[in-house]
């Protein structure tokens, strides 16, 4: 049966202030990714390029990039090379506004997809609201016959955006990259995420950058049990290898009948 192999990266990115330092986080993508055996789709975190402070949103207006930008032109040569998608977050600059992207570039170096986080979290360690536009289109796209789909970071605490995803975009992986720090949210993060892979049914990444304060990126399948259990990482640099089976999910669908006992409407 088809597999999809991945390679989720937890990084050791640093908060830029600077396209300098932002360079600097592309090329030590590079030489890790040099690193890595052959697979179909490389994962980068959420806003990999620049990091997450309030000093680096306060220096947006070198840091972000239209999606031709110079990150685009790194993994795009990346992507060809290689033959593999790439997924990858960026601020993205549109219309004079600036979002929190996802970027996914495709084997022949073109843009698949780019999602742009629909929720902005203000809480905590997260000032979004004041720097960020909310995205608006739920979107996915496919490799070898798998469908994909992606949210970041603060929209997992939403159950009807991944229902969305696994009911109408009948996707069978879920992305997550995020730029979690440890603040009093972190602890309940991984339970979210278990939730929303069990209920759905399908395989979810939520991967998050290296660091003390950061790292613990999780790997779940569609179902956990005595002989299956999710991979987390801890905080150091570390990839996360890994592979989504369609038999697995049909075995899990089949076996526990969430989706034909639910009802229509509640």
């Amino acid at each position: 049966m088809p597999k999809l192999k991945f390679a989720a990266i937890q990084i050791n990115n640093i908060h830029a202030v600077s396209i300098t330092d932002r360079n600097t986080n592309l090329k030590h993508a590079r030489t890790l990714i040099n690193e890595l055996d052959s697979v179909d789709l490389i994962v980068l975190p959420e806003l990999f390029t620049c990091g997450y402070s309030r000093e680096t949103f306060e220096n947006l207006k070198g840091l972000a990039e239209n999606e031709q930008g110079k990150s685009f032109e790194v993994f795009s040569k990346i992507a060809m090379e290689r033959n593999c998608h790439i997924c990858y977050g960026f601020p993205e600059k549109k219309n004079g506004k600036y979002y929190i992207s996802q970027a996914v570039i495709n084997p022949n170096g073109e843009i698949e997809v780019i999602y742009s986080k629909q929720h902005m979290a203000q809480f905590g360690n997260s000032m979004e609201k004041e720097f960020f536009e909310r995205g608006d289109e739920t979107i996915s796209f496919e490799i070898k016959g798998f469908k994909i789909g992606i949210m970041i970071c603060y929209d997992m605490r939403f159950p009807e955006l991944s229902r969305k995803m696994a009911l109408e975009h009948q996707i069978d992986f879920l992305l997550h990259p995020v730029a979690f720090s440890k603040d009093n949210s972190f602890p309940s993060w991984p339970h979210f995420v278990i939730t929303r892979a069990l209920e759905n049914q399908i395989y979810l990444l939520s991967l998050n950058r290296a660091g003390d304060e950061y790292g613990n990126s999780i790997f779940c399948p569609p179902w956990i049990d005595y002989n299956a259990a999710p991979t987390t990482l801890k905080s150091k640099e570390d990839v996360i290898i890994g592979d989504i089976d369609t038999e697995l999910i049909r075995k899990v669908r089949e076996e526990y009948r969430f989706r034909e006992d639910r009802k229509n409407s509640y």
